[in-house]
């Protein structure tokens, strides 16, 4: 285990717990290392020694949703660390979002890390927004892929499928909107008609 760049420890001139840059150290042991460092508070640039026990991460499995597949993966955490229904992770490169999490036999929607024995998530890179078409009386379902960040608005027109269809309500788990906009992550379902072409 290399020495971090920088620890959250108590200052003794600040007595609170502040953000410190790691001058120099050593780490020594194996299971639970011991970091014997000099580091200085970010807050007041006081100068002090530390020594710091730091438990060795704990590898959990991750199983990792995306459409109608399943993949499995692997995270490192600090066992104190607590993770929550709805958080992002990251599994390699791969931006996740917490869907479920198995601990001792149950599904607790907070657990340390320690207690934490398979973790459910799905691929957060993009998401899928479900889509009702409405034509000539009969509606129909589809969906678009979209960057969870991405904007979908009452008014805009977008491709669906072979389609243009034109957004007229936007449901969230909260509330239906007829005007306005929201971001991709929050949408339950968008309601749409087919735009019609006119020619002349």
């Amino acid at each position: 285990m290399s020495v971090p760049t920088s620890v959250i420890v108590e200052c003794p001139i600040c007595k609170c717990e502040t953000l410190h840059e790691v001058l120099s150290g050593k780490m020594s042991g194996k299971a639970n290392a011991v970091m014997d460092s000099t580091v200085r508070c970010r807050e007041c640039e006081h100068v002090h020694h530390i020594v710091l026990k730091i438990e060795k991460p704990v590898e959990i499995p991750v199983v990792i949703s995306w459409l109608d597949k399943s993949t499995r993966g692997k995270i490192l955490l600090g066992p104190d660390e607590a993770l929550s229904v709805e958080d992002e992770i990251m599994c390699g490169e791969e931006p996740l979002i917490v869907t479920s999490i198995e601990s001792k036999g149950g599904r607790p929607r907070r657990a340390k890390a320690r207690e934490i024995d398979t973790i459910w998530a799905k691929k957060f890179s993009k998401v899928r927004v479900p889509f009702s078409v409405s034509h000539a009386g009969k509606s129909y379902s589809d969906h678009v892929l979209a960057l969870p960040d991405e904007e979908f608005f009452v008014g805009d027109i977008v491709t669906v499928g072979r389609h243009e269809v034109v957004i007229h309500t936007i449901k969230t788990e909260g509330r239906v909107m007829r005007t306005g906009g929201t971001q991709a992550r929050e949408i339950v379902r968008v309601y749409a008609n087919i735009v019609r072409k006119t020619s002349y």
